[in-house]
């Protein structure tokens, strides 16, 4: 790349920044160098458990630069640098800036087609990217890559050989010489979303670049006490330069990773490293804020949080000052220059009402009219700017520069702004055709581009509309003949395409013609309307009901409906007397490590928000359905989302899934309730289970059960179980955790009716609750002696902890007595029962209303088909912010099922057990519209998934635990269920004659 690329500033300009001090005659290489001498013994950069004071940051930016230059890239390249929050990044921009090479900054996020678009424009020699992070797999991006663009090489790093993304096997110490880059030299090319869907690539210099970030280091008073946490992408200029990493490198400081946008990865590491600064965007900062209301992490040593990337409503920044409880500061601009923002001084209205101003005394800004005619202050306008660190052109945009750039070399930025008379300035909206989703901006052109070649379009148009929770969402409007296209379609065909997940389009409607503006063009601000009052106009679908007498037991009925097979998916939750029957779909969650998706009417939407628990509610809350009742489950493997931000999930995978049933009937003692989403099927239901009721019901024949099972329950595993079991009391032994609850599977070779099984099973067992669920590829039947946690509509939480635990046998009361007093006096149980209750007390107290959690039961005795186990119950009042959900994520997983403290205890289950528990110890549930929630946890149960059958089951191990005891415990608990397992009957074959 030559200088003659790009435009740059005139002669007197380049005098007058210089004279100011603005500008310094110093490459960024050359300036991390004075910087690392300046304070070579300081701690410059924290991932993870790894640090790099200065000077080891410079040691290893040289071992890097020669690294590539050994790798051919010489002064002027172009490099493609797509990762995400990690030493590696910084290691290999520093580098690269040294080589006088050019580093393209890609988000994380981006896919195919902005990495084809890059690639082409800019022609890179090195692809550097990470074969997958967090659960995002990189191969077939690369894969294609490789493919078109041969003269590209691909870096790909292995997150398993190098997590922290280094590339320390491409470190080199022979030395090498390269001229330095001229100060006004291009340094880094960041990419400009704009309004074409095409990336810009926005040249920075050396100098321009190094004093927009000293500049918001003074302003944000950064100093060597500064640390800084880098929630957002670094590849974004608002965490490299505002002041973010270079302008807190600049004065000493030090920059911490986190790896994900969580507010649990956040707290965290504000508490551990006494964060003084952080930046965010505003739907994250409102997270972040909420989660304050029941989260007591120490973040005290927070003094600043910015706010930028879209714009933050005054009523949710007074929220967000409150909540976080230090000062705030807006941030308004673009990665093309000009950064305006609120001062640490300033007062809280303007703070909370405007974006602040300019950040260099020799910003000139300009509102205009369309006639580029400058406005009254107070009038909106577009705002154009030009000044010592915005740029005079796009890199290789020659016709995109004709418009992006007046003849004065203003860059036209594209909002539509208003100054107050104090200067500060208030952004009203944009005047392109942007849409800017949680802060992410999405060209509607790109996706109109894309949208037009799906087959049977006429014609389309994307435009924002107003969303709660993310500021703006995306809306496709399309003429077809074909009325049957849904939003589904759309997304799975935009995707093929390449497009990224966060500019799928929110929401899908249908027209028969364009309303037209007075010039005839598309009327994209009626089509914001429109589908504004879309959204408001889904009537909610209401269940009819009928209310009728039975006279069998409500398990016969309830066993004898689903096998009646109205429809191959159902439920049936047995809790506080009813047995609940959920037959067949109209809509479905199902949640995954990224997003929550809702599939209703043939449409999906989903919700991608950083934290989980808000994409469930608010999907359960766009729900157009009254009095919904959900039935389904979630995995153990969620509980790893919600306590180890180290965990490395698959995004594709399904921890939690609900259904809401077209049918459903709760039977309780004599009557049953009998709903139907349509009139129709409230008949069927009426007549069939009307039918049923006159019906004699016999139970399963005991003589069909399955005969082997003492032998393969205690065999199977046994050995390794108690070598398991003794390296988990060693490392207890060690600190390395209080408690772990390890399990072992065990497979049943014999073709099980899990449905004749459970009926049989429940008759013999006093299980906290029951139930059967056949949905998607889950099949499982269960006898739980206890709840995750169980919410009623008055907000009342309440959870069982079981610990403690000998067998019951029904048949010897004596034996059996003489158990519970060895149970009642055993210090080792009594022991792990205690820090049990404990930890749950201490997991409803972050959720509930201050002194409202009691233990109203304490180390009873609960007595459980062929066990009894100590119990005691916890309850207290959810906070008003809050809802079920946020409790279930402070319960789950059961401190009974995993151990304590719960984030050690899970990283050790990982290791000490070969496979994904999957739906044991997780939990089955069903959740009301009204609020209430009942989760069993996933115990004592029997699981059937692809093709194998199988049980599992756990002990809790302490440091006083006895392999030989623990393994017993496993037996008494899977003989629950293992004497009950009915044996499906054979057909027999009949001869034909002759």
């Amino acid at each position: 790349m030559t200088n003659s690329e790009t435009a740059t500033w005139s002669i007197e300009e380049q005098k007058q920044y210089l004279e100011l001090g603005y500008w310094h005659k110093l490459s960024i290489g050359a300036e991390l160098n004075n910087w690392c001498k300046c304070y070579s013994s300081n701690i410059a950069i924290i991932s993870g458990n790894k640090k790099l004071t200065y000077q080891e940051l410079n040691q290893q930016v040289e071992l890097l630069a020669a690294g590539f230059y050994h790798l051919k890239v010489r002064p002027n390249d172009r490099v493609l640098l797509q990762l995400p929050n990690c030493i590696g990044f910084i290691i290999s921009f520093f580098a690269l800036i040294r080589l006088g090479a050019l580093p393209i900054l890609a988000m994380p996020s981006q896919r195919q087609q902005d990495i084809h678009a890059l690639c082409k424009l800019a022609e890179p020699k090195l692809y550097i990217v990470p074969n997958r992070f967090l659960g995002t797999n990189y191969q077939p991006l690369i894969d294609d890559i490789t493919t078109h663009f041969t003269n590209t090489r691909v870096i790909n790093i292995d997150n398993e050989q190098d997590p922290d993304f280094t590339l320390s096997q491409y470190y080199h110490s022979t030395p090498f010489t390269v001229s330095e880059p001229h100060y006004l030299d291009p340094a880094i090319l960041l990419l400009s979303g704009g309004t074409t869907g095409t990336p810009k690539l926005i040249p920075r210099t050396h100098a321009d670049y190094c004093y927009n970030a000293r500049a918001m280091a003074e302003i944000c008073k950064i100093d060597s006490n500064s640390v800084y946490l880098n929630v957002l992408p670094i590849a974004h200029n608002f965490s490299l330069s505002c002041p973010g990493l270079l302008g807190v490198l600049s004065k000493g400081g030090r920059v911490v990773l986190s790896k994900t946008t969580s507010f649990d990865e956040g707290f965290n590491l504000i508490k551990q490293h006494k964060v003084t600064i952080t930046a965010l965007v505003p739907p994250l900062a409102q997270l972040w804020a909420n989660a304050r209301e029941w989260d007591d992490t120490d973040i005290t040593s927070l003094k600043l949080i910015q706010i930028g990337g879209s714009r933050l409503e005054a009523s949710i920044a007074k929220q967000i000052k409150q909540a976080m409880h230090c000062q705030l500061q807006q941030v308004f601009g673009t990665a093309e220059g000009l950064i305006c923002c609120t001062r640490l001084d300033d007062s809280d209205e303007v703070i909370f009402n405007t974006q602040g101003r300019p950040i260099s005394p020799h910003d000139q800004v300009l509102i205009v009219d369309e006639n580029d005619q400058p406005l009254k202050i107070g009038a909106t306008g577009e705002m154009i700017t030009k000044g010592p660190y915005t740029i005079h052109g796009y890199y290789r945009a020659t016709e995109q520069n004709k418009t992006s750039f007046t003849k004065d070399n203003y860059y036209r930025m594209g909002d539509l702004v208003k100054f107050t008379s104090t200067g500060n300035v208030i952004v009203e909206g944009r005047i392109k055709e942007q849409i800017n989703r949680a802060g992410e901006k999405i060209a509607a052109a790109e996706i109109e581009q894309k949208l037009i070649e799906y087959p049977s379009i006429e014609s389309c148009a994307v435009v924002p509309v107003k969303d709660s929770r993310l500021g703006e969402r995306s809306c496709a409007f399309i003429i077809s003949s074909n009325k049957q296209i849904t939003l589904s379609d759309v997304r799975n065909f935009l995707k093929q395409q390449g497009i990224a997940f966060y500019k799928l389009p929110d929401q899908l409607e249908h027209l028969t013609k364009w309303p037209l503006t007075s010039v005839g063009k598309i009327d994209k601000r009626s089509l914001s309307i429109i589908g504004e009052q879309q959204m408001r106009n889904n009537q909610q679908q209401t269940y009819f009901e009928q209310l009728i007498s039975i006279n069998n037991q409500p398990l016969d009925l309830a066993v004898a409906l689903i096998n009646e097979k109205l429809n191959e998916q159902y439920a049936v939750y047995e809790h506080n007397g009813e047995w609940s029957v959920g037959l067949g779909n109209i809509a479905q969650l199902t949640v995954s490590a990224d997003k929550a998706i809702i599939c209703y009417n043939q449409q999906q939407q989903y919700w991608d928000q950083a934290e989980i628990i808000d994409n469930i509610n608010a999907a359960l809350a766009s729900l157009p359905i009254a009095d919904w009742r959900a039935y389904g489950a979630s995995k153990f493997e969620l509980a790893h989302i919600f306590h180890d931000p180290d965990y490395i999930s698959n995004n594709d995978e399904t921890l939690l899934q609900l259904f809401i049933p077209s049918q459903e009937v709760r039977f309780t003692h004599n009557q049953a309730l009998l709903r139907s989403i349509t009139e129709e099927g409230l008949q069927q239901l009426h007549a069939v289970v009307t039918k049923l009721d006159q019906l004699n019901h016999t139970d399963p024949k005991i003589n069909n059960t399955f005969k082997e099972n003492e032998a393969i329950i205690r065999s199977t595993n046994a050995e390794l179980y108690k070598e398991k079991v003794a390296i988990a009391v060693n490392e207890i032994k060690a600190g390395q955790y209080q408690k772990i609850i390890l399990s072992r599977k065990v497979p049943i070779p014999a073709d099980i009716d899990l449905v004749a099984s459970y009926q049989l099973g429940r008759k013999h067992n006093t299980p906290a609750r029951s139930f059967v669920l056949n949905f998607n590829d889950l099949k499982l039947i269960g006898f739980s002696p206890e709840t995750v946690l169980e919410v009623n509509k008055e907000r009342i939480v309440s959870t069982q902890p079981l610990a403690g635990t000998r067998a019951l046998k029904q048949d010897d009361p004596e034996q059996s007595a003489k158990l519970y007093d060895e149970l009642i006096n055993d210090t080792k149980e009594i022991a792990e029962h205690a820090v049990s209750v404990k930890l749950a007390f201490e997991e409803l107290e972050r959720v509930c209303e201050k002194h409202t959690v009691v233990i109203p039961k304490f180390m009873t005795v609960s007595k459980r088909g062929t066990v009894q186990h100590l119990a005691s119950r916890v309850t207290g009042k959810l906070k008003p912010n809050l809802t079920s959900w946020h409790a279930f994520k402070s319960l789950f997983p059961a401190v009974t099922a995993s151990g304590i403290p719960k984030r050690e205890a899970l990283a050790a289950i990982r290791y000490h057990e070969a496979n994904k528990r999957g739906a044991y110890s997780g939990s089955v549930m069903i959740v009301d519209s009204n609020g209430s929630l009942d989760a069993a946890l996933v115990l004592r149960s029997l699981y059937q998934q692809n093709g194998q059958v199988w049980l599992q089951a756990g002990a809790g191990i302490i440091d006083q635990s006895l392999p030989e005891r623990e393994l017993e415990e496993t037996i008494e608990k899977l003989s629950c269920i293992s004497r009950y397992l009915v044996v499906r009957e054979q057909k027999p074959v009949t001869r034909m004659e002759g």
